[in-house]
């Protein structure tokens, strides 16, 4: 009868620690970029290729772009220059021509 037990036991471990794992692997997988400070002043066209969203879960929204030299600025959506660079770098995508 003991090792009935054992056995039930062992298998609600085993089943337990598999939740786990992959219930962790799913939340490590999913990257989330925040972020924490912005820029103070606005950035030159020339050095940005591109931007993306920070992540909803986040605290701060933000738009993060990325530097011609690999580096990521954050700059808060509701600034007037952040608006006219995102479209800027939108037109470009698309093959438009636009000015800042």
């Amino acid at each position: 009868m003991s090792s009935c037990r054992l056995i039930v036991l062992s298998a609600v471990v085993l089943l337990l620690c598999t939740a786990a794992i992959t219930e962790g692997m799913r939340y490590s997988s999913v990257r989330t970029s925040c972020c924490y400070t912005f820029a103070q002043k606005p950035l030159k066209s020339t050095n940005v290729q591109s931007y993306s969203l920070s992540s909803p879960q986040c605290i701060n929204q933000a738009v993060m772009f990325k530097t011609m030299k690999g580096k990521q600025v954050c700059a808060r959506p509701t600034e007037q220059w952040v608006k006219k660079l995102m479209k800027l770098l939108d037109n470009k995508k698309s093959g438009s021509q636009g000015s800042v």
